[in-house]
């Protein structure tokens, strides 16, 4: 029996989810460690629709602010901003170039930080500022093979296709 590709995804999701709960803590480099569910969010956002990828921003969100157990309106909110920015590239870029993609990873995860930032300030904002930009660096080592497995998973585009 194959999954459905939606359901693939949703799976993706849940296990990054767990790996960050679980590992990501061992993963930290000078206090920064990767958000393995925001690097499959940007993935999945980059090579999907804008509904699409709001849906998974806001089974992310959720994901996340449950592990959390705090913030977690805060977090919804951020992942689906991710997901909905992302998600609207379909329309005026060609998503498939890397250079494209680690640029989307980098602006969209700091993106994400500043939204969350915006509905749960921290005290220390320099702090915060520097572990933003950390995290949205460390995530990039993640955003390329993580998105090769995504397009794997997803079925062939049947938008506009360019021949020569």
């Amino acid at each position: 029996m194959r999954l459905p590709a939606w359901l693939k995804l949703v799976l993706l999701i849940l296990f990054a989810t767990a790996v960050q709960a679980v590992f990501a803590h061992r993963l930290r480099f000078h206090g920064v460690q990767p958000d393995f569910n925001k690097v499959v969010l940007i993935c999945i956002a980059v090579n999907t629709s804008v509904h699409v990828a709001t849906a998974y921003g806001f089974l992310s969100g959720w994901l996340m602010g449950s592990v959390v157990g705090m913030s977690v309106g805060s977090y919804l909110i951020s992942r689906m901003m991710l997901g909905a920015l992302l998600g609207l590239l379909e329309l005026r870029v060609f998503r498939h170039n890397p250079i494209v993609l680690i640029f989307s990873a980098l602006t969209g995860s700091m993106l994400c930080e500043a939204v969350f930032f915006l509905f749960s300030p921290q005290q220390n904002v320099g702090r915060w500022v520097s572990l933003a930009v950390g995290e949205s660096l460390y995530n990039l080592v993640f955003v390329v093979p993580v998105s090769a497995w995504v397009r794997h998973i997803l079925p062939p585009s049947t938008g506009l296709s360019y021949t020569s």
